[in-house]
């Protein structure tokens, strides 16, 4: 990845390094020009080491990486999208046994993104088994080098209870359909006011800052899916 295109994407790299993010706002607000961006850089940056778990209810948004040799797993059905958050908390004891084992306090192999498009989706339909779920992945994933990244839509207390939010330091909040629900994201009114698509208050420990976020147009995301595509038909990648 050339220089011009890592001072381009930087923000996203951001993001990559934080442990968990949540990615808030309207519909058409841009959630999906931000996950797009954090995937795409995540392959640039870390190319045949990165890798994902994608959970996508809508059947839409994340289905052009499904096919990639870098998600470990795809779910779009209730039952499966249980199952590879599961999977994801598998991965994470898993490593955590490979860090006692070589008495390390950090996983020193590569990142897993826990990427899921809509929260309150599987917060609708199976909240029971998914909030444990989430709230364990988001306290010990740090360390085992998986991070989950959230989107919604809803971000209300019934999708967004404090036991999980409260584990999301890092935030992006876009366009909000009212004060409250910025209120319920960043802690403080204005989202409200951002233009209707393409800006975002990124939140983050060290402060928050408005950007517009950088757009990747659907060319150039098809041109890398196709890319690794063709490197793992030509056996150059394995897992």
């Amino acid at each position: 990845m050339g220089e011009e295109l890592f001072k381009r994407y930087h923000v996203f790299e951001d993001m990559l390094a934080q442990p968990h993010l949540l990615i808030a706002g309207a519909t058409g607000s841009g959630k999906s020009v931000v996950i797009n961006g954090l995937i795409y850089t995540a392959l640039l940056r870390n190319s045949e080491a990165a890798q994902f778990i994608l959970i996508d209810p809508k059947r839409v948004e994340l289905s052009l990486y499904k096919g990639l040799p870098h998600v470990r797993r795809y779910a779009s059905e209730p039952a499966e999208m249980v199952n590879a958050i599961q999977y994801a908390m598998a991965i994470c004891e898993q490593r955590y046994q490979q860090m006692a084992r070589e008495r390390v306090r950090k996983y020193s192999g590569g990142d897993l993104w826990v990427i899921i498009d809509e929260f309150a989706d599987l917060m609708t339909t199976n909240a029971r088994q998914v909030k444990p779920l989430i709230q364990r992945l988001a306290q010990i994933g740090r360390a085992a080098k998986v991070h989950v990244v959230l989107a919604t839509q809803t971000p209300i207390a019934k999708v967004l209870p404090t036991e999980i939010k409260c584990n999301f330091d890092a935030r992006v909040g876009l366009r909000t359909r009212s004060a409250q629900d910025s209120r319920n994201i960043l802690g403080y009114t204005g989202l409200e006011l951002l233009p209707r698509y393409g800006e975002a208050v990124y939140m983050k420990p060290e402060g928050d800052l408005r950007y517009k976020v950088p757009y990747i147009d659907d060319a150039e995301l098809e041109r890398m899916v196709d890319h690794w595509h063709k490197a793992m038909k030509k056996r150059r990648f394995w897992r």
